[in-house]
């Protein structure tokens, strides 16, 4: 606004100017009355309120007649000072601050919205972003991200269903709130991974450097901190009742905090994928499948449901969806299909 007003903008700039303005009506109100003020307002139809366009135009004339008067008592080689130019002057100044109140009011309710945005991850891809208080997520396959445009002076909230890399800028007067379906995890300055999928069994909050406290949806009560290095690993498997039909389930959210081992980098499974990879230890090969279905984009389906439960370990980085499968072959006697975006698995037919 300043450069457009003394005439340095170029033409992209001001074109920027206007797309902004545009979209932020508050802001060109004011822009509108700085530039009436100042006499730099365009002639498009773009018009204040008769009543200051009308004060103004008197305040003009006095300027006007003052500077005749000082140019001719100059001619004369006096020079007074002239009460009357520094006082319409005043009066400007005067017009011009209530005349900026006036407007910074009228827009004030549009300028303290923020616009609420959102990032859909589709499978087979990641994304980052960073937020208006320099804080940087990224955020795996899959994922949905909701954020404020510009946080409110006193909290920083976010959404999260998925799974998300935090770099949390520190601001203790600010703290930064991931909220899940399942739980609330409050920071103030820290780096940590939460995982938050729907369609997994457990939901993961690991804590890599700072500290975190982590509030349980159905247990508000519950304040669960963790210090580095550790792992909040929460269950959402529903408890059975016997003798009783499936329909009369009682979900029973049970959570466990393990401590990891330091190793160089934080290089662990829960943030492997940050750098593409997928590391796994002993877990259940339809946990495994999961992951694959979000990093290569494909559905997988088990034709053997003793499969799914097979242990397996390994780690797979850039493969292909092909030599993928032809590790997880040389771990379990399986065999594949890809029908389009599909993936069949059973066990191997023994000849």
């Amino acid at each position: 606004m300043a450069k457009s007003m003394d005439g340095s903008a170029n033409k992209e700039e001001l074109d920027e100017l206007e797309l902004f303005l545009n979209q932020h009506p508050g802001y060109k109100k004011i822009q509108q009355a700085t530039n009436a003020l100042t006499g730099t307002l365009n002639n498009n139809g773009e018009v204040l309120p008769s009543t200051i366009n009308s004060k103004l135009d008197e305040l003009w004339v006095k300027i006007k007649d003052a500077e005749e008067t000082e140019t001719e008592i100059l001619t004369h080689n006096v020079r007074p000072f002239n009460w009357r130019w520094i006082g319409a002057a005043a009066a400007v100044a005067v017009l011009a601050w209530l005349g900026f109140l006036f407007y910074y009011q009228q827009a004030k309710p549009q300028l303290n919205t923020a616009v609420l945005k959102r990032i859909d991850v589709p499978f087979g891809k990641m994304m980052q972003v960073t937020l208006s208080d320099g804080t940087k997520v990224k955020l795996n396959a899959g994922s949905h991200f909701s954020y404020p445009s510009a946080f409110s002076a006193t909290q920083r909230e976010v959404n999260l269903e998925g799974e998300g890399f935090f770099e949390v800028t520190k601001n203790p007067k600010k703290p930064f709130l991931v909220h899940t379906a399942g739980f609330t995890v409050k920071v103030l300055g820290t780096v940590f991974n939460v995982k938050a999928y729907r369609d997994d069994k457990t939901t993961e909050t690991t804590l890599l450097k700072g500290k975190v406290q982590v509030e349980l949806a159905d247990d508000p009560e519950k304040k669960i901190i963790l210090s580095p290095h550790e792992k909040l690993t929460i269950n959402k498997l529903a408890q059975i009742i016997p003798n009783q039909p499936v329909k009369a389930a009682v979900a029973k959210i049970k959570y466990e905090v393990a401590t990891l081992p330091v190793v160089s980098n934080d290089a662990y499974a829960e943030n492997a994928w940050i750098d593409h990879k997928i590391m796994f230890a002993n877990n259940d090969f339809e946990d495994v499948a999961r992951q694959m279905e979000r990093k290569y984009n494909v559905k997988i389906v088990f034709a053997d449901e003793a499969l799914k439960k097979e242990q397996i370990s390994g780690v797979l980085e850039n493969e292909s969806l092909d030599t993928a499968l032809n590790f997880l072959r040389q771990i379990v006697p399986l065999q594949s299909k890809i029908d389009g975006g599909t993936v069949y698995l059973s066990y191997k037919i023994k000849k």
